[in-house]
């Protein structure tokens, strides 16, 4: 009996030592949205919050639950200043993200900090280079060679810490205004950018008459033979704010907003990319605002801000919560997205069956951008 007992003993010792697997660490992460809530971009003839009007938070919502965890950054607090307002985020490891902070009031304080990922976690300046950084920031993604391409309006610097920051001769990575090609009217709002698998990069450009998506160089803009593709926004009067390269089925989603509820003016589009040529192909509307309530069961208007979480195949879209002209507040809507169902019915490609995600309060105004981490 002794002896039943000491082999039973030894039993529970080894298994209580027994390292966890590393696939049943992964399993028990958690999973967020995190949400910047700064000065946004919702198509031209909306208005939208500005750099004193906004949240200007940075903050993370549960996946799973919708419910807001921790705010990680408040931009009217300490160590902020006076005009600080989160534009932009992107991931950088497992315990910091990176924000892009304008600031209107006093331009030279436009910069990006590196922010941990905990609630109101240190926050310290990655760069502030006031080159790169000298014109209206919009947007940041993170590039595969862990550069960054920012949007300041009228061109997109590629970047990344202290002062390393990467030109064509004197000019910025992409600089629109020249050489000709169709891609040269576009020069004076850069509102989004994405890249795709062979590096080539994406950008999205709002302004009457010059409203398109454009595929450039991965070597960046210096002949017109480095503007791959352009394709003109599929209504002069709707203006693109906001978009999602799915690199798996080379899908690109443009969301695009107009002033009004017209049909074709705040709405959701797929593209194909040919990667090889980067010509864009096959448009395809797969919401129209217009519709709400007879063909769709969400609301979208005035979108500034996607995340795709290409893990759950689930989009997360912000949208203003009416159609006024002037916005009262955004919301977040999560959709579920079928890729297989592009070039099929437009309403089967991004649905949902659940009540809003997460509801406009006082800390959606405006929601800046977002994007799904750990």
């Amino acid at each position: 009996m002794k002896a039943f007992v000491f082999i039973i003993s030894l039993l529970l010792v080894v298994t209580s030592c027994t390292p966890v697997k590393k696939n049943e660490e992964a399993a028990t992460t958690t999973r967020y949205l995190y949400v910047a809530t700064g000065a946004c971009y919702s198509g031209n003839g909306l208005t939208s919050f500005t750099n004193t009007t906004s949240s200007n938070l940075v903050y993370r919502v549960n996946l799973e639950t919708g419910v807001k965890e921790d705010v990680i950054a408040d931009y009217y607090a300490s160590p902020s200043n006076a005009g600080d307002t989160p534009v932009s985020i992107v991931d950088y490891d497992a315990d910091h993200i990176l924000v892009l902070v304008e600031n209107t009031t006093t331009v030279s304080l436009r910069r990006i900090e590196l922010v941990e990922k905990k609630p109101y976690g240190s926050r310290i300046t990655y760069t502030n280079n006031t080159t790169a950084l000298s014109a209206q920031l919009r947007r940041m993604i993170k590039l595969s060679d862990n550069y960054l391409l920012i949007s300041r309006s009228t061109a997109a610097e590629k970047h990344k810490d202290g002062s390393n920051r990467l030109t064509i001769g004197a000019n910025a990575w992409l600089t629109m205004a020249a050489p000709v090609s169709s891609c040269t009217t576009s020069n004076t709002l850069i509102t989004s950018l994405a890249q795709l698998n062979n590096g080539m990069l994406v950008y999205a450009h709002a302004a009457t008459g010059q409203s398109r998506i454009g595929v450039v160089s991965p070597l960046g803009y210096t002949i017109a033979g480095d503007c791959k593709a352009a394709q003109a926004a599929p209504n002069a009067t709707s203006f693109p704010t906001a978009m999602f390269y799915d690199s798996v089925n080379q899908k690109l989603i443009v969301s695009y907003g107009g002033s009004t509820n017209a049909a074709d003016l705040n709405t959701l589009y797929a593209y194909t990319i040919n990667e090889t040529t980067g010509a864009i192909s096959s448009p395809q509307e797969l919401y129209d605002s217009n519709v709400f309530g007879s063909t769709y069961n969400y609301f979208l208007f005035g979108i500034p801000a996607m995340a795709y979480d290409s893990e759950k195949s689930t989009v997360y879209v912000a949208s203003t919560i009416n159609t006024l002209t002037t916005a009262t507040n955004y919301k977040i809507e999560k959709l579920t997205y079928a890729p297989d169902q592009i070039g099929t019915t437009n309403t089967a490609v991004l649905t949902t069956s659940a009540s809003t995600f997460y509801p406009y309060g006082n800390d959606t105004k405006c929601i800046s951008d977002m994007m799904v981490a750990q």
